[in-house]
């Protein structure tokens, strides 16, 4: 019988995508065209939006409203929905219940670094 390894428990799984969908059949991916939620969420970025969740408050969410798409956050007041985004120079979306159509709750996001790049100068030797 061999000795067992040490580093055998520490052994890390590798991260796969599929980890991150709870519901694969109700799960989607969208990019984000719009900067009304920077700066939590990027002008290109990949949503991961599952349509099996309850929205809770203050989550992020996808709505349909007067036949365009929006991410904001929710908020219920007694009967009103806010729908509010992160950019404060977007204004609050108020609306009654029965006037959108709750598409999906936002679980993760996919960010690009867009950081600017630059050469770094020659050191000297």
């Amino acid at each position: 019988m061999p000795f067992p390894r040490p580093a055998d428990e520490y052994v890390e799984r590798t991260l796969r995508l599929d980890d991150l969908i709870v519901h694969p059949s109700a799960t989607f991916f969208i990019k984000i065209s719009s900067l009304s939620m920077e700066p939590t969420f990027h002008r290109g970025d990949i949503l991961i939006v599952d349509r099996a969740l309850a929205p809770l408050d203050y989550r992020a969410v996808v709505v349909i409203y007067n036949e365009h798409y929006y991410v904001r956050r929710i908020i219920t007041e007694d009967e009103r929905i806010i729908l509010r985004a992160d950019n404060p120079s977007f204004v609050d979306i108020v609306v009654s219940p029965d006037a959108i159509d709750m598409w999906g709750v936002v679980t993760y996001s996919i960010h690009k670094d867009t950081a600017p790049t630059r050469k770094l100068p020659h050191r000297v030797k």
